[in-house]
């Protein structure tokens, strides 16, 4: 009796699991298609094979972007239990590159939505993101591909996204088809300048005063950039390890010039252009969140060099299609958002 039941609980399992493959297979050939830019990280787990570690920007989702009974839930979110389930609506470009919309924990009647669930959010968090899987944080690769693909982020593509091609079904569940590297990508480093008050246990005596972004065509075929007056191609954004927004870049409220021709650049495979932004221009400077005061005090980044919690990444955003159709090499013009590297007010690039 007790044989014929444990051979009852493997047929069970047997069948769970190819039902779930089954399903899975039918979602690979008949969902729909979208993409989604991302960046491999952890590539080897030797329990499990060798497979690439997953990060998404649609994986930390800000209270702005939250519905229904999440946004009830804005000033007491510690009570969010972890695994609650989540639907994430995404907008598509018309390449198919998504970028989440909302989060919700109602499914939506229509449109292009991924399931997830949701992870621990900590009450030392209280101001920062929820955290959201969505069942694609694993790739798994042939033997040896995985550690090839994270070599390749360290070496030749840095600063290069990993676009990932994912089958959605109906019910929002999503599955990856295949990976491929972006043709566009940034790097960061820093011009700094002697910081005369520094005490002498200070192990570095100097402070960032420009950013140098340099961006990549790593594609096979031409590509086209925009460089607007000032760097203002680019974006300052505050990525604090903790989720919560400290400090707000003084010109994220005021809308970008309009690209005219002699800012298009068309870059040859495998040909740079540097972006030079001066730090030091009170352009670039951020100012506190929280509380804003009728005055709120603007600090330089290099004024913030002993604040160890301090983070910020610069982002990279051209206009959009509709906004670029009329201008020279619109149809090899990038488009989307390519964030560097984080890094802090005392220059360490992550």
């Amino acid at each position: 009796m007790k044989t014929k039941l444990v051979l009852a609980a493997v047929v069970f399992q047997v069948l769970a699991l190819a039902y779930m493959a089954a399903g899975r297979e039918w979602i690979l050939h008949t969902g729909h298609t979208i993409y989604l830019r991302t960046a491999p990280v952890d590539p080897r787990d030797a329990m499990r094979g060798d497979y690439v570690r997953l990060d998404y920007p649609i994986s930390s989702v800000p209270r702005a972007l939250w519905r229904d009974g999440l946004a009830d839930r804005k000033d007491k979110a510690d009570s969010i239990r972890p695994d609650t389930p989540v639907y994430a609506t995404l907008n598509l470009d018309e390449d198919g590159m998504a970028e989440l919309a909302t989060l919700s924990d109602r499914r939506p009647a229509t449109g292009v939505f991924l399931r997830g669930r949701t992870e621990r959010f900590y009450s030392w968090n209280m101001a920062g993101a929820l955290p959201v899987r969505y069942g694609l944080e694993a790739f798994f690769m042939q033997q040896g591909s995985a550690a090839e693909v994270e070599r390749q982020r360290w070496k030749e593509m840095r600063g290069v996204p990993l676009i990932v091609e994912v089958a959605v079904g109906r019910d929002g569940t999503g599955v990856l088809k295949s990976h491929r590297w972006d043709a566009l990508g940034v790097t960061l480093t820093f011009d700094n300048v002697d910081w005369p008050s520094a005490p002498r246990s200070a192990g570095r005596r100097s402070v960032i005063a420009a950013a140098k972004l340099v961006l990549t065509n790593h594609g096979p075929q031409d590509l086209a950039i925009v460089d607007l007056p000032g760097g203002r191609s680019f974006t300052l954004i505050e990525a604090a390890r903790s989720g919560k927004d400290e400090w707000r870049w003084v010109g994220a409220d005021q809308p970008a010039p309009t690209a005219q021709p002699e800012n298009i650049i068309v870059l040859k495979p495998g040909q740079t252009h540097l972006v030079r932004i001066d730090l030091r221009d009170p352009a670039w400077f951020v100012e506190k969140t929280a509380k804003p005061l009728a005055a709120p005090v603007r600090e330089s980044l290099s004024a913030l060099r002993d604040d160890w919690t301090a983070r910020f990444r610069f982002e990279y955003r051209p206009p959009n299609r509709v906004a670029s159709h009329a201008l020279p090499n619109a149809l090899v013009l990038w488009h989307g958002r390519l964030p560097s590297r984080a890094f802090t007010p005392r220059g360490d690039v992550d």
